[in-house]
């Protein structure tokens, strides 16, 4: 049997936050128009369609 380990079968930390950190929001860039709409569907700040 194998000794390695699938990311769904490491522990999960309690404090991680879900969907990143604080940061991740500044990290997102779009590379063309369509990933631009998405990342405006994801952003919890904006004001729904």
């Amino acid at each position: 049997m194998s000794d390695e380990r699938r990311a769904e079968d490491a522990p999960i930390e309690q404090d991680a936050p879900i969907g990143g950190d604080e940061n991740t929001e500044d990290q997102l860039e779009a590379d063309n128009p369509a990933e631009e709409e998405t990342l405006k569907t994801l952003d919890p700040d904006a004001p729904p369609a």
